[in-house]
């Protein structure tokens, strides 16, 4: 039997991972197993690497979900991000071949490349972070792909937006915002923004665990089919939630300038700016795809929400 080791499965993806490791029977090791060595994921942080590789014998994959997930987070600062999102990611790997596991997977983010891209950000793309989040995810892939061939499988996936039930943050910022009647200034905003459903993330985790990663780049890109405008996603989302749409127009300087006003220039900009991932080469070369289409992901996410409020 395969056994997986998971950091951060009671996130939102780790908790949708471990449901359908479990479905396909296949074991799992997390921080909330009960046992003693699973107890030593509890504090990652504070383990040395020769813990961390005890604790990792016998296991196949690793999943290293776990990490400070932005600026927002309390208390969180620049030491924090590189100890977390850096340091603990290097130390994990280096233990995880010592324990002689087959593959290991950490889940980066496509703002390594920066935040607004109108042309799709391919493999190749240089690294823009913005600010410590981005920044330490940066610095742990470039180390990562600087450490010398092991006998360990490396996959680095880079997500961009993650949606679907359970989801968190800016998201379900914005699904309470269309479940409400408001009139809404985003009917200008139609610049394309890709995002993967979260089932569709773990299909292609899934698929990393049974097939290994990327024969050519450890660097694996995914996004769901389609790509939504956000007055598109709007629409969709008030259409789901029974709302009229009532969207208006607001011209960018405008919505710019107010969003400065507030503080808000962060997310004005992922309402209005493009940001886009080409995923096509890593599709093919991994010989996967998206199996549920982005309207169907978009429903099961509403309809969460719905039973939530």
């Amino acid at each position: 039997m395969t056994l997986a080791c998971i950091t951060g499965s009671t996130g939102f993806i780790g908790g949708h991972l471990c449901e359908q490791l479990v479905a396909r029977s296949v074991a799992i090791r997390t921080s909330h197993s009960g046992s003693r060595v699973s107890a030593v994921f509890a504090d990652l942080v504070k383990r040395s690497e020769s813990e961390l590789a005890t604790a990792l014998e016998g296991v196949d994959v690793v999943y290293h979900l776990a990490g400070i997930a932005h600026e927002g987070t309390k208390d969180a600062n620049q030491a924090d991000f590189h100890e977390v999102n850096r340091d603990l990611t290097l130390r994990l790997f280096r233990a995880a071949v010592l324990a002689r596991v087959k593959t290991y997977v950490w889940l980066s983010s496509l703002k390594v490349l920066g935040d607004v891209s109108e042309a799709p950000f391919g493999l190749d793309a240089p690294y823009r972070p913005q600010g410590f989040y981005a920044k330490s995810k940066a610095q742990a892939e470039q180390a990562l792909l600087e450490t010398p061939a092991q006998a360990t499988d490396l996959v680095i996936v880079r997500p961009p937006l993650v949606y679907g039930p359970n989801v968190k943050g800016n998201f379900h910022r914005l699904l309470r915002l269309c479940a409400t009647p408001l009139p809404l200034p985003f009917k200008a905003a139609t610049a394309r923004r890709s995002m993967v459903g979260v089932d569709n993330l773990v299909s292609l985790l899934m698929h990393v665990c049974d097939n290994g990663g990327d024969p050519e780049s450890p660097i694996v890109h995914v996004r769901d089919a389609k790509e939504w405008r956000v007055s598109g996603l709007v629409e969709e989302l008030r259409r789901l939630l029974g709302q009229p749409d009532r969207q208006f127009r607001v011209r960018d300087n405008t919505f710019r300038a107010l969003a400065k006003a507030l503080h808000r220039e962060t997310l004005a900009s992922r309402l209005i700016d493009p940001l886009r991932v080409d995923a096509s080469e890593s599709e093919r070369r991994l010989g996967w795809k998206p199996a549920r289409p982005a309207g169907e992901l978009l429903e099961e996410t509403v309809a969460w929400f719905q039973q939530q409020h």
